[in-house]
């Protein structure tokens, strides 16, 4: 299985793009993302086999892979489909849309309709770990969404989440940072 590719991307066309990695090219599906020929790029790859096809499928965050495997367990997503609503929404936005059962939300993506929409809800609600109940938009500031979503999939409590971002340097930029620093100083 192929979990990931990193070279150069030698073609661009529709929502393919091909990669060139040691003299072999792969067509991946990536979504209506915004690639250039000849830009190096890293893609987390989910590689579907079916009986009459092999695809993979290219995810810039492996978060957002995580959230594709997640999105094909439900009946009636299938892999073209979970690529869609991850190319037309970004993996925060629908973890909210699940928590908080937003069916429009999913009916406004190409392809979703009523009863795909309240399946997706209904499936993952559950496995997205009680995100439902972590009310981001009020509690914590918006820019650090991905933090949050980040501790949340660790396995950290809302308290535990909220104690440790307060306290949070001002002076770390990076998402990385912010987040080695919250390991470090959780439960302090």
């Amino acid at each position: 299985m192929i979990s990931s590719l990193k070279g150069n991307v030698s073609r661009v066309f529709g929502s393919y793009i091909e990669i060139e990695v040691g003299g072999i090219g792969y067509m991946i599906f990536v979504g209506k993302k915004g690639f250039n020929e000849g830009q190096e790029i890293k893609v987390f790859t989910y590689m579907a086999v079916s009986e009459n096809d092999i695809s993979l499928y290219g995810f810039e965050k492996y978060e957002d892979l995580d959230l594709f495997k997640m999105l094909i367990t439900v009946s009636g997503v299938g892999s073209k489909t979970a690529a869609g609503i991850l190319a037309e929404k970004n993996s925060l936005d629908i973890i909210k849309a699940i928590g908080e059962a937003d069916v429009d939300f999913f009916k406004k993506i190409k392809g979703i309709g009523l009863k795909t929409a309240q399946r997706i809800i209904v499936d993952l609600k559950s496995k997205i770990g009680g995100l439902g109940e972590l009310n981001l938009k009020d509690s914590l500031p918006l820019l650090e969404d991905d933090l949050v979503l980040s501790l949340q999939q660790l396995g950290f409590e809302r308290k535990e989440i909220e104690n440790v971002t307060a306290k949070l340097p001002k002076d770390l930029e990076k998402l990385e940072e912010k987040l080695e620093w919250c390991l470090l100083n959780l439960g302090r």
